[in-house]
């Protein structure tokens, strides 16, 4: 079987790929009945909304293809001694976490 060539499209498509642009996330943590929440942000002003009625922490992420992984409550343990994972909270504004984000 011959071999074929890349197309010339195709070629200069990907020559002049550019990375995803630099995003920023606002992560606000928060603790509630000994029991920690996050949530992540897109929008600034709902972010700092949601930390000052919680008196939260917000953290503020940026960068390309930022992920969170996991965050984990070491207060909480399960049976065997691992910290359990903190519990995300579905809020007004709030973007899909836990893996990747602006994709």
């Amino acid at each position: 079987m011959p071999h074929r060539s890349r197309s010339p499209r195709r070629a200069a498509a990907s020559k002049n790929a550019r990375p995803s642009p630099k995003k920023t996330y606002y992560l606000v943590l928060w603790w509630m009945a000994q029991t920690p929440y996050a949530a992540v942000f897109e929008n600034e002003m709902a972010a700092e909304a949601a930390a000052n009625v919680r008196n939260a922490l917000l953290v503020v992420v940026s960068g390309r293809d930022v992920r969170f992984d996991r965050i984990a409550d070491w207060y909480r343990r399960d049976e065997s001694g691992g910290p359990m994972p903190a519990e995300w909270r579905d809020l007004v504004g709030q973007i899909p976490v836990l893996g990747s984000v602006g994709h």
